[in-house]
């Protein structure tokens, strides 16, 4: 019976299984490190054929969570053969291609942790290089999401738009906002407004929900951040909803939905967003990619017979894209 482990264990046909030598030098594990091989999976959505690519993970502590103890958390992660804190769960990317453009959703977090980075061997072993990303759309602007957009202090992708939400820029833009945030928080302001600087005239905001770039629309998903989004690539049932940062810990957000986490911005907010958006996806059976679920995060999200929890369950591996 699949479980909520599956969000930060995944299925076991997870990630493509690449030959060494087949791989670009950058994207192959040597012999005796710990790291996997390059994680690429690819799926579709209507016409856009979708790439999810790992830039790695983070290890979250469980004392971050809110409206539960720390033992009942990881009452929660044993119960899914999960260790207790730290948490480990992914930072995904997705690479969205669609009448001749690549579209990025997210660039990781390079730079934030060792343990993160692995978006440009991705793309090298997807046969994309920085100059074929067309446009760039960001869930928002935190430090695990943006942190692929900067090399060397310089745009990474040079030809790329960058496309996020209004509330968001301002929010991370704001004096006032930085000066008021935790001190641990301050750089996160920092690194944002320094992406922002380096693509100049190439940001491009948005607000509402409409066509972002053509095939791809937007979600407001307030609360994580002012301008937390989400983006939707297709239509109908062969739709992919890519939620960014809804869940953190999804074993136990997704069994009690009103867990917070003290990453949000606006706690409360993001709670009611996340019991919204879980009932909407499991309601209309919606295919869901999260950027903080167990790569490559795509599937679909079903409620419990009992209790207000939800459960994940992993999309079945993609032989072969037609």
């Amino acid at each position: 019976m699949t479980t909520r482990r599956h969000l930060l264990i995944g299925a076991a046909i997870a990630p493509i299984a690449l030959k060494l030598s087949v791989l670009p030098a950058s994207a192959q594990a040597t012999a005796g490190s710990p790291a996997q091989v390059v994680a690429l999976q690819r799926t579709t959505a209507g016409k856009a054929v979708v790439t999810a690519i790992s830039d790695g993970f983070l290890q979250i502590d469980v004392a971050y969570l809110s409206n539960i103890t720390p033992e009942a958390a990881n009452t929660i992660l044993a119960q899914e053969f999960i260790e207790a804190s730290p948490v480990t769960t992914g930072v995904n990317t997705y690479l969205v291609s669609v009448d001749g453009r690549n579209i990025l959703v997210d660039t990781g977090g390079a730079g934030y942790t060792p343990d993160l980075g692995r978006l440009s061997a991705g793309l090298d072993a997807a046969g994309v290089s920085p100059d074929d990303i067309d446009a760039i759309l960001l869930t928002h602007l935190h430090v695990d999401h943006i942190g692929g957009l900067l090399s060397d202090g310089k745009a990474a992708f040079a030809k790329a738009e960058l496309h996020v939400h209004a509330e968001d820029v301002a929010h991370f833009t704001s004096a006032e906002k930085k000066a008021a945030a935790p001190d641990a928080f301050k750089s996160g302001f920092d690194m944002a407004q320094a992406a922002l600087a380096a693509y100049g005239d190439r940001v491009k905001t948005f607000s509402g929900e409409a066509e972002v770039v053509p095939g791809i629309r937007s979600r407001e998903l307030f609360g994580h951040t002012p301008g937390h989004c989400g983006f939707v690539v297709g239509e109908g049932e062969d739709a992919l909803f890519i939620w960014g940062d809804i869940v953190h810990v999804g074993p136990v957000q997704m069994a009690k939905p009103d867990v917070g986490i003290a990453f949000d911005v606006d706690g409360p907010l993001a709670i009611a967003t996340r019991k919204r958006i879980l009932e909407e996806v499991a309601r209309d059976r919606t295919r869901i990619a999260g950027m903080h679920i167990s790569f490559p995060g795509i599937g679909h999200v079903r409620k419990l017979a009992e209790g207000e929890g939800y459960d994940f369950e992993p999309a079945a591996w993609t032989y072969a894209i037609e």
